[in-house]
């Protein structure tokens, strides 16, 4: 069992805890500084129940657990356990961009991920059903879900370049979850590219949507540090490493930098050995339920027994 979470940069207002603390600490001198100018101290007893001067240590707990399910439900945690199955369904999406005939990869970076997705082909267990998408600015469906890896190794073959502008990680990732709700196996969707997600859904959202109907998804990110030429041009891609983790550790998945072409082959090879069927739980509501009970108790509390004296 492990956990992760989909917008980690919330944890960052952990750091409000300890000023927290300070701050009760700071506003219970104060309050004990007023309370001084009573002059009936056994009247100001009575109002306060005799807690005023305490150091009100239940409520700065509440206010602790408060905060701290708040912090963690904007961030999204998700807590994945495993289970054993041999029993896949598998997507393969590529980017087919214009970027992709760059020839830092032999002979260029869209054959080379045709030849390695072939590969794929050879390695996927027996039984395994498998469909063929390409992405740019928008996703377009090769192959539905099929038994006949003939088929998707001819399509994989005719792959050319699309002449949509940008590359649209979110919907790929969208329309390949859709496309692996036919069955209930576990679905595996290998998203290939060399740029950066810059049209279309958010990735957020795209990720939720995989994880709402369970869906894995390995993340491959090609391209070398020198880049390549087409066309004449010079083809450095920046390919958006935090975003195609994020994509994959959130998705209970695995990320693959391949500069090579075999680092591209052995990825492919790796993810079809995929024996390990990982499930969610999004705990984001349970955090919020929670932090709505921590408030409700402080409110009675600051109400009743805690109540501050006029």
């Amino acid at each position: 069992m492990e956990i992760t979470f989909i917008n980690p940069n919330y944890l960052w207002l952990l750091f409000i805890i300890p000023l927290l603390v300070l701050t009760h600490f700071f506003s219970l001198r104060f309050s004990r500084k007023k309370a001084i100018k009573f002059a009936n101290f056994e009247a100001l007893s009575r109002v306060t129940g005799g807690h005023k001067l305490s150091m009100n240590l239940p409520i700065l707990f509440l206010r602790f657990f408060t905060l701290l399910f708040l912090i963690f439900a904007l961030s999204s945690p998700i807590i994945w356990y495993f289970g054993d199955s041999g029993d896949f369904n598998f997507l393969i999406a590529i980017d087919s961009s214009g970027s992709m005939l760059a020839d830092d990869f032999n002979p260029n970076r869209l054959e080379a991920s045709k030849i390695a997705a072939k590969e794929f082909l050879k390695e996927v267990p027996k039984g395994s059903k498998i469909s063929l998408m390409v992405f740019s600015g928008t996703p377009f469906l090769m192959i539905p879900m099929t038994e006949d890896y003939g088929e998707i190794e001819t399509a994989i073959d005719e792959i050319s370049l699309s002449y949509s502008s940008g590359t649209a990680l979110g919907d790929a990732i969208i329309t390949g979850t859709n496309v692996l709700l036919v069955e209930e196996k576990g679905r595996v969707l290998i998203l290939l590219t060399d740029g950066q997600s810059n049209v279309g859904t958010v990735i957020e959202k795209a990720i939720n949507y995989a994880n709402d109907n369970f869906v894995t998804i390995n993340t491959i990110g090609m391209a070398t540090l020198e880049g390549g030429k087409f066309m004449g041009l010079n083809a450095i891609s920046k390919i958006d490493d935090n975003t195609l983790k994020s994509v994959a550790v959130n998705t209970g998945g695995s990320y693959y930098k391949a500069t090579t072409n075999d680092e591209l082959v052995r990825a492919y090879k790796d993810i079809a050995k995929v024996s390990r069927k990982k499930m969610p739980l999004k705990l984001s509501l349970w955090l919020i339920v929670l932090t709505f009970i921590t408030l409700s108790i402080e409110w009675v509390l600051i109400n009743t027994k805690f109540r501050s004296a006029p």
